[in-house]
């Protein structure tokens, strides 16, 4: 197991341990020869959920596929984590492909960012669709920054791949010229954005031990709406035809804000429906 990184080994960890646990369930339910209540069969299908979008984080993260098949594997024979249990020889990972699947999300997350302190500074409100703006927000940032520490991502290659100044500028043109409907049709564009998946898999990460680095991850999109609203930095100012005139001061007040660790403080459990059991080599 000398290839595992401490951050791998907890999620291959949690993997194994899910899998252990829901075979440990199904095998109590069978010896009961009893029809599973409802409440037991739902949360056997949201923690099959969780743990299905939990193995998709962590091949988003780098963690070699045969590391997850054996993991799973291994919790379907009633066998939990053990340090000393060996791993499969892995094929090489892109690595350079998955840092870049997870820059086009905070890519992403800058647009939407943008879009959204454009849209409540030139309406001068907050509908209903707000908070699933701010959610859509809060679950792109949390995700990203996870991924990030999964894939072991450090300050210096954080600052190549997407600086600050960049990322604030990406946002700032990401509105500059739409007019209000323009807006206003990508508001409910973002409010309307399926983050089902992403959600899952964030609370997912964080229960395997896996909390977002502020130092790694994108600035913090809730705390650059506070300062893009005009508290200090005028939108009208940052939405202009020099959308570069107070980036420096934008930066600035992103390093004053304290970033979220949380989840349950921002993130909204997913509400599953149907939901397909993906235990490997477990029968319901």
């Amino acid at each position: 197991m000398a290839n595992a990184t401490t951050v791998q080994k907890r999620v291959l960890k949690a993997l194994q341990n899910q899998a252990a646990d829901a075979q440990k369930m199904l095998n109590v339910q069978r010896a009961s020869g009893i029809e599973p209540a409802q409440d037991r069969t739902q949360s056997f299908h949201a923690r099959a959920i969780l743990h299905t979008e939990l193995a998709a984080a962590a091949l988003a993260g780098g963690v070699p596929a045969e590391w997850i098949d054996q993991a799973r594997e291994r919790g379907t024979k009633a066998i939990r984590w053990n340090t000393n249990l060996f791993l499969r020889r892995a094929a090489p990972v892109d690595r350079g492909a998955l840092v870049d699947n997870l820059r086009a999300d905070i890519d992403r997350l800058a647009r939407f960012t943008g879009i959204h302190a454009a849209y409540t500074h030139g309406t001068g409100r907050h509908d209903d669709t707000t908070a699933s703006v701010d959610q859509t927000l809060t679950t792109l940032w949390r995700r990203s920054a996870q991924i990030g520490v999964l894939l072991g991502i450090d300050t210096e290659q954080a600052r190549q791949h997407w600086p600050h100044p960049q990322w604030i500028e990406q946002a700032s043109a990401s509105a500059a010229g739409q007019t209000q409907a323009q807006l206003t049709q990508n508001w409910h564009a973002i409010a309307n954005t399926d983050m089902t998946s992403y959600t899952a898999q964030s609370i997912a990460l964080a229960a395997a031990g896996i909390t977002p680095n502020p130092t790694i991850a994108a600035p913090d999109p809730l705390a650059m709406l506070d300062t893009l609203s005009g508290r200090d930095v005028g939108v009208s100012g940052l939405f202009s035809d020099a959308p570069g005139a107070h980036i420096g001061a934008a930066v600035e007040a992103t390093r004053s804000q304290s970033a979220h660790t949380d989840y349950d403080a921002d993130i909204t459990a997913p509400m599953f429906s149907a939901p397909e059991i993906n235990y490997p080599g477990i029968d319901p």
